[in-house]
């Protein structure tokens, strides 16, 4: 899977869970989640309703 920046919207949604926005990309999209990868090779799973 190709990695992809992320949009203003997302990027203002990791920041509120307490990532810095600029050291990840979104892997996958679903309804409920984004998979992460950091520029270093971490990942990470973002349920969409878990912060803010």
């Amino acid at each position: 899977m190709r990695k992809k920046n992320l949009t203003k919207k997302q990027k203002t949604y990791i920041a509120s869970c307490g990532l810095k926005p600029n050291n990840w990309y979104i892997e996958t999209e679903t309804e409920d989640a984004y998979y992460l990868v950091s520029k270093i090779g971490q990942h990470r799973l973002i349920k969409k309703e878990n912060c803010k």
